[in-house]
């Protein structure tokens, strides 16, 4: 190796490290964009923040009664829930209903853009092929209206 060889050596060294360590940044802020809770994270309802995948999917428990079914969804550690009201129709959702019941301003907020995405989400799918993830910026309200499908699907059973 040459003397201008090892004189570049520890920079080229440094360069890498920089480039490496910048990727890892850039990973790591677009993950952590991915799962941001904040409000301001998603003023609408948009395709890129919807999902209704089936992690964890709920086992098959049809066929249900057709009907209509009205149950409170509960989530969090502090008592809060959604109203869901859903019309099922050889155990497909035919129409779907939330009511929000937050009294803080920011959830209220959080719970009628969720309600205004589950729609889109829900009607026309097997009751138990829907489990909701993280919609309209809330990740919690999804637990909910899961609560809620759950105790709908147990009445709707019986």
């Amino acid at each position: 190796m040459t003397q201008t060889s090892r004189e570049y050596m520890p920079v080229l060294r440094r360069k890498i490290t920089t480039t490496l360590v910048g990727i890892s940044v850039t990973a790591t802020i677009a993950g952590c964009a991915a799962t941001n809770t904040e409000p301001d994270s998603a003023a609408s309802p948009s395709a890129s923040n919807l999902s209704a995948a089936p992690s964890n999917s709920p086992s098959r428990h049809g066929p249900y009664e057709d009907g209509g079914y009205t149950v409170d969804g509960e989530y969090g550690t502090r008592g809060s829930s959604i109203g869901v009201a859903i019309k099922l129709e050889d155990d497909e959702i035919t129409a779907v209903d939330v009511t929000p019941h937050a009294t803080d301003e920011t959830s209220l907020e959080l719970q009628r853009r969720f309600a205004d995405a589950v729609p889109a989400l829900v009607v026309g799918k097997d009751i138990d092929d829907v489990r909701l993830d993280r919609v309209a910026g809330n990740s919690h309200t999804p637990a909910g209206f899961n609560d809620a499908l759950e105790k709908i699907k147990a009445e709707a059973s019986g």
